[in-house]
């Protein structure tokens, strides 16, 4: 049994994610299906539970359309379209650290701002002729320095 607010929203939230991504992948479009999806992927949900839960979704969708589209106008004209959404991808990876240590649930990093910058330079080049303002201020601030020699290692392999 869910017992607090935040329990509730944390046992919700990953539900949404999951109902809006099968609706894509398996192309639920109408109010039977959808009840359908999700009475597969979260079975044990309670009638006001499965309501919060398509709020939840729909709002997943909403967010996840307008990330996708405000990214495909910032990389247009950047050097390496592919690597430049990462480097826009990041900047949340970043965020949703730093809400985790907040939130009590992860240590901080002392090497926090090194990995970061770290990371901006691996992004660099990829990033040229993006204009600014499409990033934070972190990685705004770390881009107007001098380039460093990125690290050895690849993030993402």
């Amino acid at each position: 049994m869910i017992t607090t607010d935040a329990q509730f929203l944390d046992a919700l939230l990953p539900n949404a994610i999951r109902l809006h991504d099968a609706m894509v992948e398996e192309g639920a479009t109408t109010p039977a299906a959808i009840d359908a999806l999700l009475a597969r992927l979260a079975p044990d949900l309670e009638a006001d539970a499965r309501l919060f839960v398509l709020r939840l979704a729909t709002w997943v969708a909403f967010y996840t359309k307008d990330v996708i589209d405000e990214a495909m106008l910032d990389i247009v004209r950047a050097a390496n379209p592919t690597h430049a959404l990462g480097a826009l991808s990041v900047q949340s990876q970043w965020a949703a650290f730093d809400l985790r240590v907040c939130r009590g649930e992860h240590p901080e990093d002392p090497d926090k701002d090194r990995l970061r910058n770290e990371e901006v330079e691996y992004f660099r080049a990829a990033v040229a002729g993006m204009p600014n303002f499409v990033f934070g201020r972190l990685f705004r601030e770390q881009l107007a320095t001098t380039p460093t020699a990125p690290p050895d290692d690849d993030y993402f392999v």
